[in-house]
Parts: C-alpha cells; sequence; structure tokens
C-alpha cells in the first residue's frame, strides 16, 4: 500500500506535467515568454507605497514579502545566457511548479462551502421598479439632498 506522502507526491508530479503542457500551448515561441524588465518592474510595484498601505489595512502589519517577486527577477537574469528554447522550457518548468503548488495548496474553497440553495430566512431581492412605484416621494427625497 502506498504512503500518503507518496500518493501527494504523485499527484504533485501529474499536477506539474499538467501545468507544463497547458503553459507550452500557452507560450508556444521563446519570444512569448515575460522578460526581466516585466519582473523588475513586478519587484518595484510590489515595493510601492500603496502596497505598503493596503497591507497595513488588511493586516494591520506590513505583510508584503517582495522576495519571491525578486527572487522570480534573479532567475530571469540566470536565464540571459540560455539558447531561446532552453530558457524558455526552464522558465515553464518554474512557472508550472509554482503553479503546481498553488493548485494543490489550501484555497478559500476548502474553508467556504458552495451552497446549492440560499438560507431560509434570506431576503428575497427587492425589485427596484416595483420599489420606486410603491415608494416614489422616498426616492424624490434622496436625489434632492
Amino acid at each position: 500500500m502506498a504512503s500518503p506522502s507518496s500518493d501527494i507526491r504523485a499527484d504533485f508530479k501529474t499536477a506539474v506535467k499538467q501545468e507544463e503542457w497547458y503553459l507550452h500551448r500557452l507560450y508556444p515561441n521563446p519570444e512569448d515568454i515575460p522578460s526581466c524588465t516585466n519582473a523588475l518592474d513586478t519587484y518595484f510595484a510590489c515595493n510601492t507605497m500603496r502596497n505598503l498601505v493596503k497591507s497595513m489595512y488588511r493586516y494591520g502589519t506590513l505583510r508584503e514579502d517582495c522576495s519571491e517577486k525578486w527572487a522570480e527577477y534573479k532567475f530571469c537574469l540566470s536565464l540571459k545566457w540560455m539558447e531561446h528554447d532552453e530558457r524558455r522550457d526552464a522558465w515553464i518548468r518554474r512557472k508550472a511548479i509554482w503553479w503546481a503548488k498553488r493548485r494543490l495548496g489550501k484555497s478559500s474553497e476548502d474553508v467556504w462551502q458552495v451552497r446549492d440553495e440560499p438560507l431560509a430566512h434570506f431576503p428575497k431581492a427587492v425589485d427596484t421598479a416595483e420599489y420606486l412605484k410603491e415608494r416614489p416621494l422616498e426616492w424624490m427625497s434622496c436625489r434632492e439632498n
């Protein structure tokens, strides 16, 4: 009987292969992969005041970690010395691993359950036209303020 960890590894390898297959079709030519300039722009965008404020607002701390984006830029620079097809394959392999980890990792879908029907006491949707017919003066007084 296979151990759970070997099943996870097999699932991960399968997910990586699926992602590689998809990315090879999405980026058929070596010129299609993003440039290092894009990776550097993404890193700089991560460090903008907007992202820092957003992190403070959402989490109460500076949670935005840009090290992954910096690593992506350094990886891109390391590809510069490879042949075009070799560079594309290495980039696709790295992205496939990233997507496979993301697919097999935790997700908000693990927390939330999709409902097939609304809650029993959930209020019905308001028909705007019907609402305005019943309360025309309320609508007019809101517009005047």
